[in-house]
């Protein structure tokens, strides 16, 4: 399942989009269009698989009385949500990688790997991933059947995406308010990536709005990140090492 969710889930949309989802010219270049679309799925994936197997294990762990035991040893709060966040941060970075690789090999055209590109691309997987485990905390708690919980996750992801045009990379299919694709953080992590990696100009599919590209949109995706660690923090010593039943 889980490599399902990091490979072939991802994958499958790549290539289901550049197929039949968009409608490209016959005379445009689709090399920023893969790469944009690479980048998206990546994200997309990356989210997917994040959210389902953390908060899977999360909600595991709490229906397994696991806690219990833990109470009993000398285990830090914020030292089980460290390594909890970073299990899921290497599983989505792989399945990040792995739908960019599909995409170059597809022609996927990216731009050069600059200093500030690489620092956009890290800082913007690493905070999406960590909001993703924090959500995903969140969901745990109200989702008291561990074996629902890869469904519902894989569900409300989609439901991100969709609700978002394609994590933002669609904001004409939002009848109302496109803006907020610069300000929710799945769509904005999607087109500051695709902004600093496939060139802005050469995906005009993502505009209007213009493309976040100023160091305040960063800011945002930090604050979406900061606020909702602190909420996992708050959760894991509560329900977890608190005891308290969900």
């Amino acid at each position: 399942m889980i490599v399902f969710l990091a490979v072939v889930w991802p994958v499958l949309w790549y290539f289901l989009t550049m197929e039949f989802f968009i409608d490209v010219p016959a005379d445009a270049d689709v090399g920023p269009i893969k790469a944009a679309n690479g980048m998206n799925y990546g994200l997309f994936g990356a989210f997917t698989v994040t959210v389902a197997v953390f908060a899977g294990e999360f909600a595991r762990d709490l229906d397994g009385e696991r806690y219990r035991k833990f109470r009993t040893m000398p285990v830090s709060p914020s030292a089980d949500l460290v390594g909890r966040f970073l299990a899921g941060f290497l599983l989505g970075v792989g399945s990040y990688l792995m739908t960019i690789g599909v995409a170059y090999a597809h022609g996927g055209s990216f731009g050069g790997l600059g200093v500030q590109t690489v620092a956009v691309i890290a800082l913007t997987l690493a905070l999406f991933c960590l909001i993703a485990m924090a959500l995903a905390m969140g969901l745990a708690i109200v989702i008291t059947k561990p074996e629902h919980m890869t469904t519902i996750a894989v569900v409300a992801v989609l439901m991100a995406f969709f609700v978002t045009g394609y994590n933002g990379t669609a904001p004409s299919l939002i009848a109302q308010n496109a803006e907020m694709v610069n300000y929710l953080p799945n769509s904005l992590a999607t087109r500051m990536q695709i902004a600093v990696w496939a060139g802005a100009e050469n995906v005009e599919f993502m505009t209007p709005p213009e493309a976040p590209v100023s160091a305040s949109y960063a800011g945002i995706l930090a604050g979406y990140a900061a606020v909702l660690s602190a909420t996992s923090f708050a959760i894991i010593k509560q329900f977890g090492y608190g005891g308290v039943r969900r």
